[in-house]
């Protein structure tokens, strides 16, 4: 038997509801695999349990992508957030949980990153800073107040996605999907 996490939409089609979601983000998708670039930086926001982590999973399997998940109270310094920088491919999909909680020289240093496409180490005492390459990966951002977001990173998400609460009729749906599901 499966468990109920454990049932996730594995396509955008199979996602109930949010449709106006699911519309930007499909026209995101076609535009990227015309053009051959990468997903955009984008911003999801809504109150938990609204779907906003599936569907960053379902973005990094169609982009046919690395898909690197981290919550925002997990990143604890600028060396916790350049090592997942630096361990980000181009193309990868670097999903941010709860990105309010990141500290704001935390949330500068991620701005600053996009921008530059480039970290800077500190080389110690009396040694200037390392500028180190990062690859051009795609940042996703997921929150309940992007007003605790800076702006200047809130300025680099070129897609705002905000999910809106369940109908009855939509809940009646993903009822029935999760119960099929788990037997």
């Amino acid at each position: 038997m499966n468990d109920l996490n454990d049932i996730r939409p594995s396509s955008i089609s199979h996602i109930i509801g949010q449709e106006h979601v699911k519309n930007v983000v499909t026209v995101a998708l076609d535009y990227a695999h015309q053009e051959h670039k990468k997903f955009d930086h984008s911003m999801m926001l809504g109150s938990a349990g609204l779907g906003k982590t599936a569907l960053s999973q379902i973005i990094a399997q169609e982009m046919a992508t690395d898909f690197i998940e981290l919550l925002g109270q997990s990143i604890n310094s600028v060396a916790d957030l350049n090592a997942v920088l630096l361990s980000a491919k181009d193309r990868s999909i670097v999903f941010i949980d709860e990105a309010h909680e990141l500290s704001k020289s935390l949330q500068t240093t991620l701005y600053l990153a996009l921008d530059q496409r480039k970290i800077l180490v500190h080389g110690g005492t009396n040694r200037a800073p390392i500028s180190i390459p990062i690859a051009d990966f795609t940042l996703l951002l997921a929150t309940t107040d992007e007003y605790l977001l800076l702006q200047p990173l809130r300025d680099r998400m070129k897609l705002v996605l905000r999910f809106e609460y369940y109908s009855i009729d939509e809940l009646t749906l993903i009822l029935k999907q999760r119960i099929t599901g788990l037997k």
